[in-house]
């Protein structure tokens, strides 16, 4: 059976885990968690700094290697799709899918207010008795923190729209905005699947389970702040507390304009 390479590259706390849960209902589709491929990919191909490789700079096998990392990797998934799951909007990744992806590139991008992003882990770090959300001070150092460490998912998901809203990927970038995934799931589901040209499924939106793919689960007690970060509703539920309630006013302020809107104006 040959399989088909997609990917999910947006802002993180945009609806990421539930909807990889509930396409992973369809026996066909296989989403994967945060995907560490391309970190295989950039082990393969970067080999500036071995010396091994300087002494003998066999680089066409080393190309040999990456071009079957793919097939490697999802040798014992079922599914026919896969959807990789990782920060492959960034100039980067976008190189190493250009040059080893063995099918056309399409990307499933979620979305959303970059504050809601920022409140939803600030609720989290709350929730795991991390933080204390009526210290200003506190809440601005963890926020402040999530929009400049290069590491950020954030930061990696806002580089990936600022990639994706340009002219040159508008046929093969599908943006899933968050508030509209909760007020219509199905019409979302049927979006992205007429997006890669695949069958449609009938998906329970009503007893969704936590995120698994071939027996295996999140493992979120590796991280003290967020144990529950990964944890999904039996179904499709808006978070009830209000941006204004986490996040000061200055920071909802210096942040407002980190919205999908502002990345596709700046490239139109």
């Amino acid at each position: 059976m040959k399989q088909k390479y997609y990917f999910m590259a947006g802002l993180p706390r945009a609806g990421n885990t539930v909807l990889s849960a509930i396409l992973n209902q369809n026996p066909r589709v296989q989403v994967s968690a945060n995907s560490f491929v391309a970190t295989i990919f950039s082990y393969i191909l970067d080999q500036s700094d071995n010396l091994a490789y300087q002494n003998f700079p066999d680089s066409q096998s080393i190309m040999d290697c990456a071009s079957t990392v793919f097939q490697s990797y999802y040798k014992s998934w079922k599914g026919r799709t896969i959807i990789d799951r990782a920060p492959w909007g960034t100039d980067a990744n976008l190189r190493i899918l250009d040059q080893y992806c063995p099918n056309e590139l399409k990307f499933i991008c979620p979305v959303r207010d970059v504050n809601k992003v920022l409140a939803s882990f600030i609720f989290q770090y709350y929730k795991s008795g991390a933080l204390d959300i009526q210290n200003e001070e506190e809440v601005i150092y963890h926020c402040d923190g999530l929009m400049t460490r290069p590491d950020s998912h954030i930061i990696k998901g806002l580089w990936s729209i600022s990639n994706f809203t340009k002219n040159e990927y508008k046929d093969i970038v599908y943006f899933m905005h968050y508030d509209d995934f909760c007020d219509d799931p199905q019409q979302e589901l049927n979006n992205i699947y007429k997006f890669l040209g695949i069958k449609k499924y009938k998906h329970d939106f009503n007893n969704i389970q936590q995120y698994e793919v071939n027996g295996v689960r999140y493992n979120d007690k590796v991280n003290k702040f967020f144990d529950n970060l990964h944890t999904v509703k039996k179904t499709i539920e808006r978070s009830t507390y209000r941006v204004e309630n986490i996040l000061p006013e200055s920071i909802i302020t210096k942040y407002k304009n980190f919205t999908f809107d502002h990345f596709r104006n700046c490239h139109s």
